[in-house]
């Protein structure tokens, strides 16, 4: 979708389930984050007016009120901030007076920077640093409508800090679109959106439209767990009704609770409507979560821990950290107990068939 000209414009499906993806997963990082920390932060690098033109929720209303209306109650105790950054002065003001009518508690607040996210951002690091501080844990939610202003070196610069995490849509349509233009400014926005020259080589030699997408893809993860330095990543591709995909959203986090917990959202958004999510990360491991086939699983762990005895702590961060899903025991542990294809060792001498607790079970695949 290009970038609207108006102050407020229509929603559009993908972009609903886009931010019920981010309602559940602030709903679930918010106690979590809170129960750890003192103070946090959510950071919307686009934010836009906070509404649309039906008056459904922008991003940042989704954020203040899934805090404000959370039935965790120690959310109160902590503090707990929203940056909102806007560059249109129109929208600017408008989600200004949106968010005026919100009531926060006293350990809440929120700013909003009129400016672009880089310049925004970068100003806000450069600040801190300057005093040999660290921002605290943050989740970064940067939904631009194109490839500008979004350099991997800025993301680079907030995940070297701790706890924070990124959900970042990669708007691959509008990059592939201008991806061979022969203009001066293009190049430079591709070498700092992607942190490399190396999509160059990759308009050149790539023999498919697939293999084009798959290369770009991959080189953007790659560069975002290379030099942004991200442990576990995800990416998850937005699908119309005619399976052409519209974009990737990349979650990006080095804590592999919060890579589950966007698992979840994920997995719970209704996949019915008029888009589909596949997990994207390795282009070979095509999952519709419309239909989610658990033998899938199954054969990734026979495959995975073949020979191997491991620790159910072990086999949960493997199906977190390398595969499509998240759920295991029961939908793949199970099942292979009850076909021969594990054994299971236990110090629990009271344990059911079919359970697998942990710290009490290990598994001989």
């Amino acid at each position: 979708m290009p970038s609207p000209k108006t102050t407020l414009w229509p929603i559009d499906g993908h972009t609903r389930a886009k931010h019920e993806i981010l309602r559940r997963y602030l709903a679930a990082w918010l106690p979590i984050m809170t129960s750890m920390n003192g103070r946090i932060i959510y950071l919307d690098g686009f934010a836009g007016p906070g509404e649309y033109q039906g008056g459904e929720p922008g991003s940042p209303i989704i954020a203040i009120d899934t805090f404000l209306d959370h039935r965790y109650a120690p959310l109160r105790d902590r503090e707990v901030l929203f940056f909102f950054i806007e560059q249109k002065h129109d929208r600017y003001e408008h989600l200004k007076q949106l968010l005026a009518q919100r009531t926060l508690p006293p350990t809440a607040s929120y700013d909003v920077f009129e400016g672009n996210f880089d310049e925004t951002l970068t100003g806000l690091l450069d600040e801190l640093e300057s005093q040999q501080l660290r921002i605290a844990p943050t989740f970064a939610f940067i939904d631009p409508f194109g490839y500008s202003h979004t350099p991997m070196e800025t993301i680079r610069r907030l995940m070297s800090h701790p706890k924070c995490e990124v959900l970042i849509t990669f708007m691959y349509e509008e990059i592939n679109r201008f991806l061979d233009a022969d203009y001066t400014n293009k190049a430079a926005q591709y070498n700092a959106l992607f942190g490399t020259t190396e999509w160059n080589a990759i308009t050149k030699t790539a023999r498919t439209p697939r293999e084009r997408r798959d290369r770009l893809h991959n080189l953007y993860q790659d560069q975002l767990r290379q030099v942004a330095d991200i442990r576990y990543i995800r990416s998850f591709c937005m699908r119309n009704r005619h399976n052409n995909i519209d974009y990737f959203l990349f979650f990006g986090t080095k804590n592999l609770l919060g890579m589950k917990r966007m698992k979840e959202s994920m997995w719970r958004v209704d996949p019915t409507g008029t888009f589909e999510f596949s997990d994207n990360t390795n282009p070979n491991q095509l999952l519709l979560f419309s239909q989610p086939d658990y033998s899938i699983l199954q054969n990734m762990l026979s495959d995975h821990f073949n020979g191997q005895i491991a620790t159910v702590e072990d086999i949960e961060e493997y199906v977190i950290a390398e595969t499509p899903f998240y759920k295991f025991k029961s939908e793949a542990l199970k099942p292979m107990e009850a076909n021969g294809q594990i054994t299971v060792i236990s110090s629990d001498s009271k344990r059911r068939r079919g359970t697998f607790a942990e710290g009490k079970t290990r598994i001989r695949f």
